[in-house]
């Protein structure tokens, strides 16, 4: 692979458009009253991703956060519903529970068909953001202890 290749699809890129691989390890967790104080060695990796990997990555990342948040706000009415239902006084308009849950399920089309590449759009990333996990130097740091991402999450 070229350093001027794109990690993801193989298509040239500008000077500096990368993606930050964050990585960690040796991470000791001293808890505190409220919270947990957090220290560990920190590392990263610059993967070359050219710009349209970046515009279909980002797609992929906000049609996740847009289905989560979906099925929370669809989670909490069907709940309270469920709950009327079994305290023997149901909701009159219950039937319009159907609206958020077809919301719900259209995003979550949306996302598998954008994670799994089964839509036709040229502008999305023809692999997702995890394949940087597969890049040769966070390879080599994994070998070395480093784990991926924060040591919080």
């Amino acid at each position: 692979m070229n350093p001027v290749e794109c990690w993801f699809c193989s298509g040239p890129i500008r000077g500096g458009d990368y993606l930050r691989f964050d990585m960690y390890r040796n991470a000791q967790y001293t808890p505190l009253l409220v919270a947990v104080h957090v220290r560990s060695e920190r590392a990263w990796v610059n993967i070359p991703r050219c710009a349209r990997c970046w515009f279909g990555h980002g797609v992929e990342r906000v049609t996740r956060w847009v289905f989560l948040g979906s099925a929370l706000v669809t989670g909490l009415p069907t709940v309270l519903m469920a709950g009327s239902y079994l305290g023997g006084d149901p909701w009159a308009d219950s039937w319009q529970i159907v609206f958020p849950w077809i919301w719900t399920l259209a995003w979550l089309g949306l996302w598998l068909g954008v994670r799994q590449h089964r839509l036709p759009w040229r502008f999305l990333a023809p692999r997702p953001e995890r394949h940087a996990r597969e890049h040769p130097a966070v390879a080599a740091l994994a070998e070395e202890g480093w784990k991926p991402g924060g040591p919080l999450g």
